[in-house]
């Protein structure tokens, strides 16, 4: 918890951006955001030209301290791979008798879907909890703003309120989504019920592939897709263990699912725990399978161990291993 002045050092780095106070050199790459209607339209400020571009700017130049309660630490957020201000990040030291802050977070259009404000808002939070001694941090969105509803989800944000017609927005009645986390959830963060779906998604995608019929190509493909391009896949099933890549794994079942070798075939999931962790997950549970395989009836089951990663493009699967019932 804060009780004087506070000035992190500065440039804070993350694997891929530098976060810093702006300079008066940033005007014209704020300007490539300020000024894109499609930014600024879920922003409380409006669309700025240069010239008002510049004034909001000569304000920021001295926000990168927090001195008191009700201040904006207020960041740009830089590419190092660039040099280019891609961005902005802030965090308000709200109370210190409450330890409260509040975050926000804008990109510019051309570097969204790229997991970098996720990158620089996650550098914020532990700002916030572990250096600035926060308790409770909030951050609020307009009810349209779906893309930073779901960021703040996956940054482990709980929605505690909907305030319906709210504010005067943009020349009408806004609906506002209030979000929190606190330092106990941001340390141990429980899973999302996004999270949760997205996985099991997954799950179904995996088994759902392994179905004879005339989707099998298309299935396989959602397959591979699901699957990190460096996914490891391993056979025990009594035997010396088989290790596959994602090419080798998926081809030769691909080809038992369309040469007639296996028929009215599929595989299900049945009771299984989900273990989720931050970016890390597990699922471990029994499935079963049945059919025709050579023309003959053919069933079994056994258990199933499944890895999942969170990337930029979602949650993955890493990794698979499975072993199978013996007589």
């Amino acid at each position: 918890m804060i009780h004087e002045a506070f000035r992190p050092g500065y440039p804070i780095l993350t694997p891929r951006l530098a976060l810093r106070p702006h300079r008066a050199d940033d005007l014209d790459d704020l300007l490539e955001f300020h000024g894109d209607a499609e930014v600024v339209r879920f922003l409380p400020w409006p669309l700025r030209d240069r010239e008002s571009t510049n004034a909001a700017l000569t304000l920021k130049l001295d926000q990168g301290p927090l001195t008191e309660p009700g201040q904006w630490l207020v960041l740009a957020v830089e590419s190092r791979e660039t040099t280019t201000v891609i961005g902005e990040v802030l965090l308000k030291w709200a109370s210190a008798e409450h330890q409260q802050g509040e975050l926000g977070f804008v990109l510019g259009r051309a570097h969204q879907g790229r997991g970098y404000a996720a990158e620089a808002a996650a550098e914020m939070l532990r700002l916030g909890f572990e250096d600035l001694g926060l308790h409770r941090i909030t951050a609020v969105c307009v009810e349209d703003n779906e893309s930073s509803a779901r960021l703040l989800q996956r940054l482990g944000f709980t929605q505690e309120g909907r305030l319906a017609d709210n504010v005067w927005f943009k020349g009408g009645w806004a609906t506002q989504l209030l979000f929190a986390l606190t330092e106990e959830n941001w340390r141990t963060p429980a899973p999302t019920r996004s999270d949760q779906e997205e996985i099991h998604h997954l799950i179904r995608c995996y088994f759902d592939a392994f179905t004879s019929g005339s989707r099998v190509d298309e299935q396989m493909a959602a397959l591979r897709d699901a699957m990190l391009p460096g996914a490891v896949i391993v056979r025990t099933c009594g035997t010396k263990p088989e290790v596959y890549d994602v090419d080798a794994f998926i081809e030769p079942r691909r080809a038992i699912l369309t040469d007639g070798t296996l028929t009215d075939f599929h595989e299900q999931a049945r009771l299984g725990r989900l273990d989720v962790f931050g970016d890390i997950a597990q699922w471990f549970g029994r499935y079963v399978k049945q059919g025709r395989s050579n023309g003959v009836p053919y069933a079994g089951g056994g258990m199933k161990s499944m890895q999942f990663v969170r990337t930029d493009a979602g949650w993955r699967i890493s990794a698979a291993a499975w072993d199978d019932d013996r007589p």
